[in-house]
């Protein structure tokens, strides 16, 4: 099984984030590091820092910036590197299968909304015109 770091939303930890085990991704030793500072605090810290990979080497086709934003947390990455960043970590996630199912979810839904717009917004102008 594998657990997801409450810092930097890493999911390949191999134990749970506590006992002081320590993230390979961003080094938080939990137990110790979040007994000091919030996750919210150590995060901050962290992507300040550069957003490192911590021990070794990172996988292949690891991106901190993509693992901030498949978390949400699109708020923690740096305004100065946030367009750019963005760009690159959705190009990326082209070749992910969940997010494509989930980019044709959201295209349906938002097809559909359009629609419904223009059917309103043609009625509301035959009325004023009417």
């Amino acid at each position: 099984m594998k657990y997801q770091c409450p810092v930097c939303f890493y999911d390949g930890l191999p134990y749970p984030p506590a006992d002081y085990h320590i993230c390979l991704c961003c080094g938080t030793e939990f137990g110790s590091d979040d007994a000091d500072f919030s996750h919210a605090q150590l995060r901050e810290m962290w992507v300040g820092s550069g957003a490192p990979w911590f021990f070794r080497n990172p996988p292949a086709d690891w991106n901190p910036w993509t693992q901030l934003l498949k978390a949400g947390m699109l708020a923690a990455i740096p305004d100065s590197q946030t367009g750019f960043i963005v760009d690159a970590a959705f190009a990326s996630m082209g070749g992910d299968a969940d997010y494509q199912k989930q980019e044709m979810l959201i295209a349906e839904e938002f097809s559909r909304t359009d629609w419904e717009a223009l059917e309103i917004s043609e009625r509301e102008l035959a009325r004023v015109e009417g």
